[in-house]
């Protein structure tokens, strides 16, 4: 059985499966899958900036500390957390873009009848 690809997040979904681990709910229409996608697009975008702003923010709080005497261990380890839900959203963020790609509107010619 050929197995059905999830476009919000490219998983594999058995066949004969309705909803994808993620929610999507399979056989949606194009609008709707697009809407959702762009949806997942946008807040892709905003975790993406609000995490890198809080990493930013952390090392210049570990830098300032280091340079005081002090240990922030609990800092460090938010950093390395919020390192990876940068991972992820650089993710959704590629994952996205992919899919609205591959779901965008063809271009078909318009056909003419000849006699």
């Amino acid at each position: 059985m050929p197995a059905k690809r999830c476009p919000m997040c490219h998983r594999a979904s058995e066949d004969r499966a309705w909803h994808c681990r993620c929610g999507y709910e399979f056989g949606q229409d194009l609008a709707k899958t697009r809407e959702l996608l762009r949806d997942q697009l946008t807040n892709a975008k905003i975790m993406l900036g609000l995490f890198i702003t809080l990493e930013l923010g952390s090392a210049l709080l570990i830098w300032v500390a280091v340079q005081c005497g002090f240990t922030l261990a609990p800092e460090v380890a938010g950093l390395v957390a919020s390192a990876w839900v940068v991972a992820r959203s650089l993710r959704k963020l590629r994952v996205s873009r992919e899919s609205l790609k591959l779901l965008a509107p063809k271009h078909v010619p318009q056909a003419r009848v000849v006699r």
